[in-house]
């Protein structure tokens, strides 16, 4: 039985008075912390020029005693040990991979193994400075988990990195979905293990089913002793580092993840056929309100004696009023809010759940409580049998179970707070290697969608003119469908990259910097690949990013607009928004009227100002809803834990 780490244990959460103090302190620190590490990669730097002439015995030697320290849990204690070991795998870095870390790097890798959340800017080298720590953390020999946003980065990454890991005498590996699970548990022996933070939580899931419970050493002794030891998929939970770690640990992080099995039911299936057709005979405002901030959903009192009156015609389950509305609920909500190519396409005659701030397909997820049934029977697919749950958990309580939690991400502003409230971790914003070159315009404002439209494609036009590059972020995979007609009647060649279309997706990103080259894409472009562009480009003022429009969030705005001006290469980014974007569909009685008092002088400076303050407004109040959601969801997955009878044997972490 391999040795097991068994996760942390952590259902406190600060205060508000701490969170605000803790940020204070950290505030404070920001430019004590930022020299400190500046001066330290310096000494970094030093002792690498140092081992240079050094003989390939005594490098070995050198890596023999730094790993040692590392499994006595030694080395990150020791601060000159520690900047030696950073020193020799830069020298590892230049000798097999030949890339040498720069100062920046090394900064962010030393914030990292104090357990910061890292800023640093797009194109900077997050790829190479998170291997660095991994490898630190690999020498402990305790698992070493790398998130990414998907499985190509993953396998990408670790395959890019690992010359340098078997220098270092630490194994690496990567997990996918479709491997086998006597492949999946052989390469969680590694020290070094990359993957999505939806295929470890699966995973961990997964070793809770088997086992019984949540795993401990004294447990897996016991049941190993009674001669029923369990097999389990991983080595337990101990150090993460998280790429994009405000997409994962924020954006991705809003609901939980769920391992369930299919269960017949044709009773709920015949319910929810009548609930459609019933619901086609309802009439939104007349019969029932639907709220377009929390997605609920109010009856009338008209609307309630129609549902009495159609009572009798449900199932005998259904007869329970509140289970009926339930039911009906999700039938409007099925017609009314969720949408085809915005939440979910259809493949192969199956509904496939969007990720929608990434513009991906997720496979293998679906809806809960009968609602992606409503969907299905709405759009006229098979309806597949509703899912029992096994197990579940949210994202939040899954990180928080890791000893060391740490990572990197281009766009951590805003979120300094719900970072340090949910995960008592700090941020660090590093400055760039190079000055930023990447001039982003102010908003282009416009009346209507059809005023925007017709202005991109005239400024489509007048770019491609000039040879440069052209990359055009939307939010939705319809709006790219939508363009991408548009575009053809202009005569554009243009490639196009959205959930329907992930075939080429590597090649299409890197791709997008070539001269005169447009590409259309959801957000799903926005990270992983780099878009290499040629001298030839650069002269030209570098790639173009038009953003068709805002999203809910700035950070995902400024991850589209960080595609451009990497490295301290030239860029453009150019926001556009009209007054009709679903942006302001949630705004206050008082912001929707300043839009319409302002929509006839949107050439006006003043108005474009207006408007853009309440781009910013409304992206505020998404954020602090998404917050709230997320604090609430933390909280009933905690409570839930509480007040089950055998929560002992799912969570202490103490026999």
């Amino acid at each position: 039985m391999s040795a097991f780490y068994e996760p942390k244990l952590s259902l406190s959460t600060p205060t508000w008075v701490k969170t605000q103090w803790r940020l204070l302190q950290n505030s404070q620190q920001h430019n004590h912390k930022e020299a400190q590490y500046h001066q330290e990669a310096e000494q970094v730097i030093s002792y690498y020029e140092s081992l240079k002439q050094l003989s390939e015995s005594d490098l070995h030697n050198q890596q023999l005693t730094f790993a040692s320290l590392a499994r006595r849990g030694r080395l990150t204690q020791q601060r000159d040990q520690l900047l030696k070991a950073l020193a020799w795998v830069t020298l590892t870095c230049d000798e097999n991979i030949g890339m040498t870390p720069y100062p920046i790097q090394l900064s962010c890798a030393l914030a990292m193994i104090d357990g910061y959340l890292v800023q640093l800017a797009p194109g900077e080298g997050k790829t190479l400075t998170i291997a660095i720590v991994a490898i630190i953390f690999g020498w402990s020999q305790k698992p070493c988990h790398v998130i990414t946003a998907n499985d190509y980065l993953a396998k990408r990454d670790m395959e890019l990195m690992k010359p340098i890991f078997s220098a270092a005498q630490v194994s690496a590996s990567f997990i996918e979905q479709e491997i086998s699970q006597e492949e999946k548990q052989q390469r969680y022996q590694a020290h070094i293990v990359y993957g999505t933070a939806k295929q470890f939580l699966a995973d961990y899931l997964s070793d809770i089913i088997s086992f019984g419970g949540l795993a401990s050493r004294v447990r897996r002794s016991l049941t190993q002793w009674q001669g029923r030891e369990q097999s389990m998929l991983m080595r337990g939970l101990h150090s993460v580092i998280v790429d994009e770690a405000d997409s994962i640990l924020i954006d991705d992080a809003t609901t939980p993840l769920i391992i369930s099995t299919q269960e017949d039911n044709p009773l709920l299936l015949e319910a929810v056929v009548i609930a459609r057709d019933f619901i086609d005979t309802l009439i939104k405002e007349d019969d029932y309100l639907l709220s377009l901030d929390d997605w609920d959903v109010n009856f009338t009192t008209k609307g309630e004696q129609k549902i009495t009156e159609i009572t009798l015609s449900f199932p005998l389950l259904w007869h329970h009023r509140g289970r009926l509305e339930d039911l009906i609920t999700q039938a409007i909500l099925a017609k009314d809010k969720f949408n085809l190519d915005e939440h979910f396409v259809i493949v192969d005659g199956k509904v496939i759940l969007v990720d929608e701030a990434t513009g991906r397909m997720m496979h293998g997820r679906s809806w809960s409580y009968g609602l992606h049934q409503a969907v299905e029977s709405r759009v006229g697919v098979e309806m597949t049998s509703p899912t029992k749950t096994l197990e579940k958990m949210s994202f939040q309580n899954f990180f928080q179970s890791y000893h060391h939690l740490t990572g990197a991400s281009g766009t951590l502003q805003n979120i300094h707070a719900e970072l340090y409230h949910t995960y008592q971790v700090r941020t660090l914003e590093m400055p760039t290697r190079l000055l930023s070159q990447l001039n982003v315009s102010s908003f282009a404002c416009y009346a209507t969608q059809i005023e925007k439209n017709t202005a991109l494609m005239s400024l489509i036009a007048s770019i491609h003119n000039t040879g440069q590059p052209i990359l055009i972020g939307t939010r939705r995979i319809r709006d790219t469908e939508k363009l991408s007609e548009d575009m053809l009647k202009q005569g554009f060649n243009f490639d196009v990259l959205n959930a329907k279309l992930l075939e080429q997706e590597a090649e299409i990103v890197a791709n997008a910097g070539q001269n005169g080259k447009i590409t259309l894409s959801t957000n799903m472009a926005g990270r992983g690949t780099d878009i290499t562009v040629s001298k030839t480009v650069l002269k030209k003022g570098g790639l173009f990013v038009i953003m068709y429009e805002p999203h809910d969030s700035s950070r995902i705005d400024w991850q589209l607009f960080g595609r451009a001006g990497r490295q301290g290469n030239p860029g453009k980014a150019y926001p556009m928004v009209s007054i009709e974007d679903p942006i302001f569909i949630n705004s206050n009685w008082w912001q929707r009227l300043l839009l319409l008092t302002v929509k006839p002088f949107l050439q006006k400076k003043r108005a474009q100002t207006l408007v853009s303050y309440l781009v910013k407004k409304a992206q505020k109040n998404s954020q602090n809803r998404d917050f709230i959601q997320r604090k609430q969801l933390a909280k009933i997955g905690k409570l839930s834990q509480s007040r089950m009878s055998f929560v002992k044997n799912k969570t202490s972490l103490r026999v």
